[in-house]
């Protein structure tokens, strides 16, 4: 039971710090992607190696955090075509349109779960950040005691997972910057492994 908890907590963890990689990066970024690399390392000994490599990317001065700056919007914000749309709808739509029918069943499984965007949360319901955040949120219940393993299993099979691939391919094919190239291996591998897990 201890450990089962303990597997919880760092999967939780790793959910909640990726989805901070993927926020426009800032002076917290250091910390936040060694607490991720000290958390796959405990569990996820086969994601070690990209981690420690994550680690090493880290910007070491103002420029190469400018240059990570440049790198996120080009992938993530625009104001041009985006090199990865950070949106489930898009990859799940046949139309490849933002605020799609799946979007509207992502935010009806958070209503469903007792959860509301924060306000100001600005993007789309079914950004990459969202829906990990979402994944943590879920894990976080089941520590407190709430089963949601179903529901953790469900949101992955039919949302995230679908999409999390094809996403985390246009980074690696198109990031200028090798940190969003391996946060992308990192991200889809954790996913796979994650729904692997619960589908034991």
């Amino acid at each position: 039971m201890a450990e089962a908890v303990t597997n919880n907590e760092i999967r939780a963890n790793v959910y909640k710090l990726l989805s901070l990689c993927y926020q426009q990066p800032d002076e917290d970024l250091g910390d936040i992607v060694v607490s991720l690399a000290e958390q796959l390392c405990k569990v996820y000994l086969e994601l070690a190696e990209p981690a420690g490599k994550l680690v090493q990317q880290l910007p070491e001065d103002a420029a190469a955090v400018q240059q990570l700056q440049v790198d996120h919007a080009k992938l993530f914000i625009g104001p041009f075509d985006l090199l990865a749309p950070p949106y489930g709808s898009v990859y799940l739509e046949e139309k490849r349109k933002v605020m799609g029918d799946t979007t509207m069943e992502v935010i009806a499984a958070y209503q469903e779960a007792g959860l509301q965007l924060d306000e100001n949360f600005k993007e789309p319901p079914d950004h990459i950040v969202a829906e990990l955040e979402f994944m943590y949120f879920l894990i976080f219940k089941e520590l407190q005691g709430e089963a949601t393993v179903s529901r953790q299993k469900r949101f992955l099979e039919r949302y995230l997972q679908p999409w999390a691939e094809p996403f985390c391919r246009k980074i690696i094919e198109n990031a200028a910057t090798d940190f969003y190239k391996i946060t992308a291996e990192i991200t889809r591998n954790f996913i796979r492994q994650d729904l692997e897990l619960l589908s034991r």
